[in-house]
């Protein structure tokens, strides 16, 4: 009966506290309702508490998102600006959460990444989650999980309904496509040729096919993947994805255009290597829908010729995010190809 009356308090949003198992499958116990979040992980969170109309309780921020690095991620930078002024709250990757800038700030929860949660909420008192869901990128597992924390569950479900009709307008294309013209796809992410992010969906719903089916972790984990060119070069792929040129490392479109070894491959033949956006610090789920549409015009250019990338980019982002012209922001950050 105790669970009972835990659930119907749950789905009134009336809880006093919530016990969750975040992604490490920890089990934390949260004090409701939370009104204040401290956060040392991945941007990757910020985007999601603010997609669920939830900035202004962010009270610390993670160093990826402080002062001008801000302008690195359009969506923060243009919505939310004067997240980029709060106190740093650690780093999520490159250091540590900072526990006395954590406990100064008096927040009821703490979100971290790659940290240890548990040391975190027993130095603190603080009940610590990490949230930060990784791949697959549209599954929207982040969102649902704080929609709940944060009782904003119906904006969750608002978002993931207006994702999935989204996406349904690509495959109800796509789907009808055959394999034989779903072009063979190569992502380099990170800036380097050889490095290959293992799950990365907008490829499939935009009706191509990745190649990239077997590698070795790379300095990332098995969330990206290391291999050889000359496996790029047996994989003969139609067409080549930079990761954000321009934004990440040095690798640019004329430098596999250009490079000798690759001459025999299909992409570098025809001329279709281009830039994408990808993930930056952690997956935006917004961001790859509108990947989705992005890869469907240049992987399906005559199915998809009424269709305006930017313009439906711009709707997308700011129904999510509430600013008008984020994705051309990120069209000009990462050297994207507008495909008109």
């Amino acid at each position: 009966m105790q669970d009972v009356t835990q659930i119907e308090l749950v789905i009134l949003g009336k809880e006093k506290e919530m016990t969750v198992l975040d992604v490490t499958d920890r089990i934390v116990t949260i004090n409701k309702p939370v009104e204040r979040i401290a956060s040392s992980s991945m941007p990757q969170d910020i985007r999601v508490i603010c997609a669920l109309g939830a900035a202004d309780r962010i009270v610390g921020i993670p160093d990826a998102i402080s002062g001008d690095r801000v302008d690195r991620y359009p969506a923060i930078s243009l919505a939310y600006p004067k997240l980029a002024e709060l106190p740093i709250a650690g780093s999520p990757w490159y250091g540590a959460p900072n526990l006395e800038v954590i406990a100064s700030l008096e927040p009821d929860l703490v979100l971290v990444s790659y940290a240890d949660a548990d040391s975190v909420q027993e130095a603190t008192g603080i009940p610590t989650m990490d949230a930060h869901a990784g791949e697959p990128i549209l599954d929207f597992k982040e969102l649902t999980l704080m929609g709940y924390v944060l009782n904003e569950q119906d904006r969750a479900e608002e978002l993931i309904s207006y994702y999935n009709e989204k996406l349904d307008y690509v495959t109800e294309v796509t789907s009808d496509i055959s394999d034989d013209e779903k072009p063979k796809v190569y992502l380099a992410f990170w800036g380097e040729l050889t490095y290959t992010p293992a799950v990365y969906e907008p490829v499939k719903v935009a009706g191509g096919e990745s190649v990239a089916d077997e590698g070795a972790p790379g300095p990332y984990g098995a969330m990206m993947w290391q291999v050889s060119k000359e496996q790029i070069i047996a994989w003969n792929p139609d067409v080549i994805l930079l990761h954000c040129v321009g934004a990440v490392g040095s690798l640019t479109i004329e430098d596999v255009l250009s490079d000798p070894d690759l001459d025999s491959v299909s992409a570098v033949q025809n001329g279709k290597v281009y830039s994408t956006k990808g993930f930056m610090f952690g997956w935006d789920p917004a961001t790859g829908v509108v990947e989705s549409f992005y890869m469907a015009k240049l992987f399906h250019p005559d199915e998809f010729a009424d269709l305006d990338v930017e313009e439906v980019g711009n709707e997308i982002l700011e129904e999510v995010y509430g600013a008008d012209n984020i994705w051309t922001e990120m069209i000009e950050m990462c050297g994207i190809c507008r495909c008109e």
